[in-house]
């Protein structure tokens, strides 16, 4: 909590900078209208005098002539869009006019802002039209009859609002023309004939729903081509075919779209092809005889295209599955390689590549364990220089130190520090040849992993 509290006044900041800067680009540009207009929209009091005063501070040129009356044609628009906003969203929201709540509300006390019922009370206007229009549109959609506008009527006297009785029938309408375009659609999507729409017409005109005929038949029409789109894409690799579809259609009184159809069908078969052929390509042999032989088994056709499809795609894939560095990679996992795939004149070049790949891994462990070693041997000499370091302060101390008495327990002291010192500096020696030699073996095992990388080409 208190970290953010402690960040309210850097945000309070922030947003203050970005309004001064924001009002020094509206200088550099000076619109007068658009500055007027701003002041307005923010629900702050028209003030030409202080805008006039901060822009001569900040911009490059002087106020244009006639800035005055601009500004305040700006500003009045501004507040007129001010009240007009609060007074849609009321009416927006179905509720009723809240003019006074708005003109007492905190914000508008701390900005002064100058009132205007005239501006709210026309966007509540339409707000209220908004808002029965949807209300209209959603029974409409949803194929409830026009007569539902009275029940409506009662609700909204009820609650006391207005209700507007245009707005709703608008929208009612245009729900009532998408219910039936929606009803045509879904037929069609579903491969039910248009001859439907009689047994629907019946049942609209029974619960009092209008009917529109036109809205139902344009949507079928347009979605019943994508119907046999869709089932030649799904028939593709179902092993079925137009023959069986159309007799079925036929059977029904489905209208029937043989050309949109087989388009379908053969785009699907000619993606089947390449996708098996690219399957295939990456480390597999060319098998399109045998796909073709077990094109029946599989649900799929064999189409003139299907030779060419399959080919392209297998070569696509066998090319990038058969080069030095895929070999490499997959030594370096470990994963095998099926060189035989790959044309024979670079068989061996491939197989090279693949020891290569594994002979790195083990070069590369042998690098991770020489790295490790030298870096526990440069901190055990980093440690030892700074023992020897302690020691020798220690020794240059007492050398150095005038009062102290000299007998057999300071003699044999400095001898057991000497000794000490002596012992250190070989201990510390032979650790920076083990060093040097580990670092060594690191640059060894670094340049045998190049050359192995290296030489796969």
């Amino acid at each position: 909590m208190k970290t953010s509290l402690r960040l309210i006044p850097l945000i309070l900041l922030l947003a203050g900078c970005q309004s001064h800067m924001q009002r020094v680009a509206d200088c550099k540009v000076g619109d007068w209208n658009a500055i007027g207009h701003k002041d307005g929209l923010q629900g702050e009091p028209a003030n030409y005098a202080e805008r006039k005063d901060f822009c001569d501070d900040h911009a490059d040129k002087p106020a244009v002539a006639d800035a005055a009356a601009r500004y305040t044609a700006g500003w009045t628009q501004g507040n007129w869009d001010f009240w007009y906003t609060l007074g849609s969203a009321d009416g927006k929201a179905g509720a009723q006019a809240q003019y006074d709540r708005h003109a007492a509300s905190e914000d508008v006390r701390k900005h002064r802002t100058p009132l205007n019922p005239s501006a709210y009370d026309a966007g509540w206007l339409a707000g209220n039209a908004d808002y029965w229009r949807g209300v209209g549109l959603r029974e409409g959609t949803a194929g409830q009859p026009l007569t539902q506008k009275e029940a409506n009527r009662s609700k909204a006297a009820a609650a006391q609002l207005r209700f507007d009785d245009q707005a709703y029938t608008n929208g009612w309408r245009a729900g009532n023309r998408t219910f039936w375009s929606d009803a045509g659609s879904n037929d069609a999507r579903n491969g039910i004939p248009d001859s439907e729409f009689r047994n629907r017409a019946a049942a609209a005109r029974s619960a009092g729903v209008e009917v529109q005929e036109d809205s139902y038949r344009a949507a079928w029409n347009a979605e019943i081509v994508n119907y046999w789109r869709n089932l030649g894409t799904q028939d593709a690799t179902s092993g079925r075919e137009f023959g069986t579809r159309g007799r079925e259609a036929k059977a029904k009184g489905l209208k029937i779209h043989e050309r949109e159809y087989r388009e379908a069908w053969e785009a699907r078969l000619l993606t089947y092809w390449r996708d098996t052929g690219a399957a295939d390509g990456y480390g597999h042999p060319f098998m399109l005889e045998q796909r073709i032989s077990n094109a029946s088994r599989d649900g799929v056709f064999v189409i003139p295209g299907t030779q060419d499809a399959y080919t392209n795609a297998w070569r696509a894939e066998n090319a990038r599955y058969c080069t030095p560095d895929n070999a490499f990679e997959r030594g370096r996992a470990n994963s095998g390689m099926a060189v035989e795939v790959c044309a024979p004149a670079v068989q061996n070049q491939l197989k090279h590549a693949y020891v290569s790949g594994q002979d790195f891994e083990v070069a590369a462990a042998k690098h991770r364990q020489a790295v490790a070693e030298a870096n526990e041997l440069a901190n055990r000499v980093r440690d030892a220089r700074g023992r020897l370091g302690r020691l020798e302060r220690e020794i240059r101390a007492n050398l150095e130190q005038k009062d102290r008495p000299v007998n057999d327990d300071t003699v044999k002291q400095d001898k057991r520090r000497e000794q000490e010192r002596r012992e250190l500096n070989d201990y510390l020696q032979r650790l920076e040849r083990q060093l040097d030699d580990a670092r060594r073996w690191v640059d060894r095992h670094d340049q045998q992993m190049q050359r192995l990388r290296r030489e796969i080409y």
